[in-house]
């Protein structure tokens, strides 16, 4: 073996190993939370709020926020709770407001700023990872794991991108 292949070898058995301890790291969890005095929803009451067609619970309002598209709790909020991409639920949107039948939840740019409302909204449910403190006013509604893409999806990524 020439010195040029073993060291190509051993960058590919580097990257390998680098791909295989990133995919064994926990993914951390996702977090639905709410203000404290929010009642108890379950996973098919959420999504119903957050596609507008539960606006109340118990006789309070459920008031629904986001975070901004592009965030990571977003994108797995949107996959394991709602089991829909953004694009979809961003179209659902477009047309309920476009027939007059709503607005899509509000969003806010970082975790903080929807967990400063969420503590001062009655009713307000919204959505962090679990690196976020959510101690003080909130309760936890709904805990999903944030999957990790798996081994061959990460190696087929970085065959591609070679």
């Amino acid at each position: 073996m020439t010195a040029d292949a073993r060291k190509l070898t051993s960058i590919v058995a580097a990257t390998l190993v680098l791909i295989l301890a990133s995919e064994s790291r926990a993914a951390g969890l996702l977090l639905v939370v709410a203000n404290a005095d929010t009642p108890p929803l379950d996973e098919v009451m959420l999504q119903r709020v957050y596609l507008g067609k539960v606006v109340e619970v118990d006789g309070k309002p459920i008031t629904p926020v986001n975070l901004a598209k592009g965030n990571a709790a977003r994108k797995a909020f949107m996959e394991h709770v709602l089991t829909q991409d953004d694009e979809r639920f961003i179209g659902y949107w477009t047309v309920r407001r476009y027939i007059g039948k709503g607005s899509p939840p509000r969003e806010f740019a970082t975790a903080e700023q929807q967990l400063q409302y969420l503590r001062a909204t009655p009713g307000a449910v919204g959505y962090v990872d679990d690196s976020v403190d959510v101690t003080q006013g909130l309760r936890t509604l709904l805990k999903k794991p944030m999957a990790a893409a798996p081994f061959w999806k990460s190696l087929l990524v970085w065959l591609t991108s070679s």
